[in-house]
């Protein structure tokens, strides 16, 4: 019999590969201004960025980007993927070794 590896184990390292991956949003601010001089318009927009990238931007975002807000989703969305991806394996594992009647 076969020793299986934990849940939890199987969701540390799913956590550590999500993260890596461009799988979260991040909110992003455009201020242009205009040559003539009659002030600028500010252009909201989203990326879509990997949560390393996140991080590096996050102190450069101004508060009407609501960064801690969105830093909360991030963090819930790699949690989320992190699970799917380990009871993903964890089941694919149990019916890879389940005994065929």
């Amino acid at each position: 019999m076969k020793r299986q590896i934990p849940f939890a184990a199987m969701s540390v390292l799913a956590l550590a590969v999500v993260c890596l991956l461009p799988l979260y949003v991040e909110r992003t601010m455009t201020h242009v201004m205009f040559a003539d001089g009659s002030g600028g318009t500010i252009e909201w927009g989203w990326r879509r960025c990997t949560l390393r990238s996140y991080w590096a931007d996050y102190r450069y975002m101004r508060p009407e980007q609501r960064p801690a807000m969105w830093l909360d989703v991030n963090i819930a969305l790699a949690l989320g993927y992190a699970f799917v991806v380990a009871l993903s394996v964890r089941l694919a594992l149990r019916r890879k070794t389940l005994p065929s009647s």
